[in-house]
């Protein structure tokens, strides 16, 4: 399985313009939903052989900065109210967006949209690997809450 982590967003772009087809994940780091793409963009990279799969993260001003000059001339129009989202770029240029993250059978759903069926059919239903990123997420909220609502007063 080809692996999927997070990469500066240039060179995200650069390997991506050099390709027929790339679908490109942008999040921001601490996200639950961003923090679940990795094991989904892993399936569908699996299941589609042909598509560049990359994922980058906005994870401070400088990163955000580069959209005006790295993505919005390429049509790919992306804020932190609507991360994590989802980009298909055909060498370079946007075709279409999806928002949100989604288990791999859904992304794959919407891929098929736009580049037919993949070599490799993906099941519906999470992956194990998929799973485990949820039940992740799960604890870390969990823990989230629970330091975000304790009685600081006792």
């Amino acid at each position: 399985m080809t692996a999927v982590a997070p990469r500066p967003l240039a060179e995200n772009l650069a390997d991506a313009s050099t390709r027929p087809h790339a679908l490109l994940a942008l999040g921001i780091p601490r996200c639950p939903a961003c923090m679940l793409l990795p094991p989904s963009l892993e399936e569908i990279a699996a299941a589609r052989p042909d598509l560049w799969v990359g994922l980058s993260l906005f994870a401070d001003p400088d990163d955000w900065a580069q959209r005006e000059h790295l993505l919005w001339p390429r049509g790919v129009h992306v804020s932190r109210s609507a991360v994590p989202v989802l980009t298909l770029l055909n060498e370079g240029r946007h075709v279409a967006s999806r928002p949100g993250g989604a288990p791999a059978h859904v992304i794959d759903a919407w891929l098929t949209q736009w580049l037919g069926p993949a070599q490799r059919p993906v099941a519906a239903g999470l992956t194990d690997a998929e799973g485990d990123a949820v039940d992740l997420v799960a604890a870390r909220k969990a823990q989230h809450t629970a330091v975000k609502h304790r009685d600081v007063c006792t």
